[in-house]
Protein backbone atom coordinates (compact mmCIF):
# COMPACT_ATOMS: atom_id res chain seq x y z
CA UNK A 1 0.00 0.00 0.00
CA UNK A 2 1.30 3.23 -1.04
CA UNK A 3 0.21 6.66 0.01
CA UNK A 4 0.48 8.84 -3.14
CA UNK A 5 -0.56 12.56 -3.31
CA UNK A 6 0.70 12.88 -6.75
CA UNK A 7 -1.23 15.89 -8.75
CA UNK A 8 -3.25 16.83 -5.32
CA UNK A 9 -3.57 20.35 -3.98
CA UNK A 10 -3.15 20.46 -0.56
CA UNK A 11 -3.70 23.52 1.76
CA UNK A 12 -1.76 23.73 5.26
CA UNK A 13 -2.68 26.71 7.59
CA UNK A 14 0.06 27.77 10.02
CA UNK A 15 2.87 26.21 8.12
CA UNK A 16 5.93 27.34 8.78
CA UNK A 17 6.61 25.78 11.97
CA UNK A 18 6.15 23.34 14.53
CA UNK A 19 3.48 20.74 13.38
CA UNK A 20 2.43 22.65 10.44
CA UNK A 21 6.51 22.72 8.90
CA UNK A 22 6.56 19.26 9.35
CA UNK A 23 2.74 18.87 7.88
CA UNK A 24 3.66 20.84 4.51
CA UNK A 25 7.32 18.84 4.23
CA UNK A 26 5.09 15.05 4.55
CA UNK A 27 2.18 16.25 1.78
CA UNK A 28 5.75 17.39 -0.28
CA UNK A 29 7.06 14.49 0.16
CA UNK A 30 3.74 12.22 -0.64
CA UNK A 31 3.80 13.96 -3.96
CA UNK A 32 1.14 17.33 -3.39
CA UNK A 33 1.17 20.36 -4.36
CA UNK A 34 1.69 22.42 -0.95
CA UNK A 35 0.54 26.08 -0.46
CA UNK A 36 0.80 26.68 3.54
CA UNK A 37 0.21 29.47 5.53
CA UNK A 38 2.10 31.57 7.64
CA UNK A 39 1.76 35.16 9.31
CA UNK A 40 5.28 36.52 9.15
CA UNK A 41 5.49 38.24 5.53
CA UNK A 42 8.96 38.83 5.44
CA UNK A 43 9.28 34.80 6.52
CA UNK A 44 7.08 33.99 3.77
CA UNK A 45 8.95 35.74 0.99
CA UNK A 46 12.46 34.33 1.91
CA UNK A 47 10.60 30.59 1.93
CA UNK A 48 8.89 31.69 -1.86
CA UNK A 49 12.54 32.94 -2.87
CA UNK A 50 13.65 29.62 -1.52
CA UNK A 51 11.17 27.58 -3.18
CA UNK A 52 10.91 30.05 -6.66
CA UNK A 53 12.42 26.98 -9.03
CA UNK A 54 9.70 24.67 -7.20
CA UNK A 55 6.25 24.19 -8.84
CA UNK A 56 4.79 22.10 -5.99
CA UNK A 57 5.74 23.84 -2.67
CA UNK A 58 4.15 27.64 -2.40
CA UNK A 59 3.65 30.05 0.71
CA UNK A 60 0.79 32.43 1.51
CA UNK A 61 1.25 35.31 3.92
CA UNK A 62 -2.11 35.14 6.13
CA UNK A 63 -3.29 36.42 8.82
CA UNK A 64 -6.58 35.76 10.17
CA UNK A 65 -7.40 38.36 12.41
CA UNK A 66 -7.36 41.13 9.69
CA UNK A 67 -9.87 41.11 6.61
CA UNK A 68 -7.76 42.62 4.05
CA UNK A 69 -5.37 39.28 4.69
CA UNK A 70 -8.59 37.07 4.39
CA UNK A 71 -9.79 38.70 1.66
CA UNK A 72 -6.73 37.93 -0.24
CA UNK A 73 -6.97 34.31 0.85
CA UNK A 74 -10.34 33.89 -0.57
CA UNK A 75 -8.75 35.53 -3.67
CA UNK A 76 -6.03 32.96 -3.67
CA UNK A 77 -8.26 29.48 -3.46
CA UNK A 78 -10.32 30.95 -5.51
CA UNK A 79 -7.46 31.36 -8.28
CA UNK A 80 -7.06 27.20 -7.59
CA UNK A 81 -8.37 24.88 -10.21
CA UNK A 82 -9.29 22.86 -7.33
CA UNK A 83 -8.31 22.00 -3.90
CA UNK A 84 -8.00 18.08 -2.36
CA UNK A 85 -7.06 17.97 1.20
CA UNK A 86 -7.44 21.36 3.42
CA UNK A 87 -6.06 21.33 7.17
CA UNK A 88 -7.02 23.71 9.38
CA UNK A 89 -3.61 23.99 11.75
CA UNK A 90 -3.29 27.36 12.86
CA UNK A 91 -3.52 28.11 16.40
CA UNK A 92 -3.03 30.26 19.08
CA UNK A 93 -2.79 30.01 22.66
CA UNK A 94 -2.84 31.91 26.05
CA UNK A 95 -2.47 30.99 29.31
CA UNK A 96 -4.22 32.73 32.20
CA UNK A 97 -6.27 31.33 35.27
CA UNK A 98 -9.84 32.56 34.37
CA UNK A 99 -9.88 35.89 36.74
CA UNK A 100 -7.05 37.20 34.79
CA UNK A 101 -8.34 36.59 31.04
CA UNK A 102 -7.67 39.50 29.46
CA UNK A 103 -11.35 40.52 26.72
CA UNK A 104 -8.29 40.65 23.89
CA UNK A 105 -6.85 37.55 24.68
CA UNK A 106 -9.80 35.62 24.31
CA UNK A 107 -11.22 37.38 21.23
CA UNK A 108 -8.02 36.27 19.68
CA UNK A 109 -8.37 32.69 20.61
CA UNK A 110 -12.05 32.11 19.09
CA UNK A 111 -10.82 34.81 16.18
CA UNK A 112 -7.96 32.35 14.97
CA UNK A 113 -8.23 29.14 16.29
CA UNK A 114 -12.40 29.00 15.23
CA UNK A 115 -13.71 31.74 13.19
CA UNK A 116 -10.54 31.31 10.93
CA UNK A 117 -11.65 27.57 10.43
CA UNK A 118 -14.96 28.15 9.72
CA UNK A 119 -13.97 31.14 6.84
CA UNK A 120 -11.65 28.74 4.97
CA UNK A 121 -13.56 25.28 5.73
CA UNK A 122 -16.52 27.60 3.93
CA UNK A 123 -13.98 29.33 1.34
CA UNK A 124 -12.76 25.49 0.72
CA UNK A 125 -16.32 23.19 0.86
CA UNK A 126 -17.63 25.37 -1.76
CA UNK A 127 -14.51 24.01 -4.22
CA UNK A 128 -14.90 20.54 -3.38
CA UNK A 129 -18.91 20.06 -3.22
CA UNK A 130 -18.69 20.20 -7.38
CA UNK A 131 -15.57 17.58 -6.99
CA UNK A 132 -17.70 15.43 -4.96
CA UNK A 133 -14.85 14.56 -2.89
CA UNK A 134 -12.17 15.92 -0.59
CA UNK A 135 -10.75 15.67 3.20
CA UNK A 136 -10.74 18.15 5.80
CA UNK A 137 -8.59 17.72 8.98
CA UNK A 138 -8.47 19.95 11.95
CA UNK A 139 -5.55 19.96 13.86
CA UNK A 140 -7.54 20.43 17.29
CA UNK A 141 -5.59 19.42 20.88
CA UNK A 142 -5.50 17.25 24.09
CA UNK A 143 -7.04 20.34 25.95
CA UNK A 144 -9.72 20.01 23.73
CA UNK A 145 -10.64 16.23 25.21
CA UNK A 146 -9.46 17.39 28.74
CA UNK A 147 -8.43 20.50 30.14
CA UNK A 148 -5.76 22.02 32.60
CA UNK A 149 -5.71 25.12 35.34
CA UNK A 150 -4.75 28.58 32.95
CA UNK A 151 -6.44 26.94 29.63
CA UNK A 152 -9.74 27.76 29.79
CA UNK A 153 -10.16 29.80 26.28
CA UNK A 154 -7.63 27.55 24.76
CA UNK A 155 -9.59 24.60 25.85
CA UNK A 156 -13.39 26.37 24.63
CA UNK A 157 -11.73 26.50 21.11
CA UNK A 158 -10.50 23.15 20.79
CA UNK A 159 -13.34 21.39 22.27
CA UNK A 160 -15.22 23.79 19.65
CA UNK A 161 -12.55 23.09 16.77
CA UNK A 162 -13.93 18.95 17.90
CA UNK A 163 -17.66 20.05 17.51
CA UNK A 164 -17.09 22.21 14.40
CA UNK A 165 -15.54 18.86 12.87
CA UNK A 166 -18.33 16.47 13.95
CA UNK A 167 -21.06 18.70 12.69
CA UNK A 168 -19.50 20.37 9.07
CA UNK A 169 -18.50 15.77 8.33
CA UNK A 170 -22.23 15.78 8.61
CA UNK A 171 -23.08 18.44 6.26
CA UNK A 172 -20.54 17.20 3.58
CA UNK A 173 -20.77 13.52 3.63
CA UNK A 174 -23.20 13.66 1.03
CA UNK A 175 -20.56 14.80 -1.14
CA UNK A 176 -18.15 12.07 -0.05
CA UNK A 177 -16.06 14.88 1.44
CA UNK A 178 -14.67 13.44 5.08
CA UNK A 179 -13.67 15.40 7.82
CA UNK A 180 -11.95 14.70 10.52
CA UNK A 181 -9.47 16.32 13.65
CA UNK A 182 -6.60 15.18 15.62
CA UNK A 183 -5.44 16.01 18.83
CA UNK A 184 -2.09 15.86 19.65
CA UNK A 185 -0.45 15.30 22.93
CA UNK A 186 2.75 16.91 23.83
CA UNK A 187 5.08 17.48 20.82
CA UNK A 188 8.71 18.27 20.54
CA UNK A 189 8.73 21.46 18.41
CA UNK A 190 10.91 24.37 18.19
CA UNK A 191 7.73 25.96 20.67
CA UNK A 192 8.36 23.47 23.17
CA UNK A 193 12.02 23.95 23.26
CA UNK A 194 11.82 27.44 24.03
CA UNK A 195 9.16 27.39 26.97
CA UNK A 196 10.37 23.85 28.49
CA UNK A 197 13.59 23.39 30.54
CA UNK A 198 15.22 20.28 29.98
CA UNK A 199 13.70 18.94 33.84
CA UNK A 200 10.46 20.25 32.76
CA UNK A 201 10.28 18.16 29.51
CA UNK A 202 11.52 15.14 31.38
CA UNK A 203 9.01 15.45 34.14
CA UNK A 204 5.96 16.07 31.70
CA UNK A 205 7.26 12.60 29.31
CA UNK A 206 7.10 10.86 32.63
CA UNK A 207 3.32 11.32 32.54
CA UNK A 208 2.66 10.11 28.90
CA UNK A 209 2.49 6.34 29.43
CA UNK A 210 4.74 6.04 26.25
CA UNK A 211 7.20 7.80 28.57
CA UNK A 212 8.33 10.64 25.54
CA UNK A 213 6.71 13.50 23.65
CA UNK A 214 5.77 12.56 19.89
CA UNK A 215 8.15 13.89 17.35
CA UNK A 216 5.64 16.06 14.75
CA UNK A 217 6.33 14.00 11.50
CA UNK A 218 4.25 11.23 13.55
CA UNK A 219 1.38 14.20 14.21
CA UNK A 220 1.72 14.54 10.93
CA UNK A 221 2.02 10.91 9.48
CA UNK A 222 -1.46 10.95 11.44
CA UNK A 223 -3.33 13.39 8.80
CA UNK A 224 -1.35 11.79 5.98
CA UNK A 225 -3.44 8.88 6.39
CA UNK A 226 -6.72 10.78 7.50
CA UNK A 227 -6.27 12.71 4.14
CA UNK A 228 -5.24 9.68 1.86
CA UNK A 229 -7.00 7.33 -0.41
CA UNK A 230 -6.71 5.12 2.29
CA UNK A 231 -9.11 6.68 4.30
CA UNK A 232 -12.49 6.07 2.79
CA UNK A 233 -15.14 5.66 5.38
CA UNK A 234 -13.66 7.62 8.20
CA UNK A 235 -15.02 10.86 9.14
CA UNK A 236 -16.72 13.33 11.91
CA UNK A 237 -14.27 11.58 14.13
CA UNK A 238 -11.42 13.08 16.89
CA UNK A 239 -8.15 10.99 16.68
CA UNK A 240 -6.54 11.88 19.99
CA UNK A 241 -2.70 11.20 19.12
CA UNK A 242 -0.73 11.48 22.56
CA UNK A 243 0.87 8.55 23.44
CA UNK A 244 -2.09 7.34 25.66
CA UNK A 245 -1.40 10.48 28.02
CA UNK A 246 -5.42 11.34 28.29
CA UNK A 247 -6.38 7.55 28.39
CA UNK A 248 -3.61 7.09 31.78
Amino acid sequence: MEIDFTNKTVIVTGGTRGIGASLVDTFYQAGAIVYGTGTQEEQIKELNQQYAKDARRHYWAVDFTQKESLDNLSNWIDSLPSVDVLINNAGVNKINPVDQIQEEDWDLLQQVNLKGVYLLTQLVSRKMIPCQSGKIVNVASIFGVVSKAKRSVYSTTKFGLIGFTKGIALDLAPYNILVNSISPGFVMTELTLNILSSAERDELAQQVPLQRFAQPEEIANTVLFLASDLNTYLTGQNIVVDGGFVSH
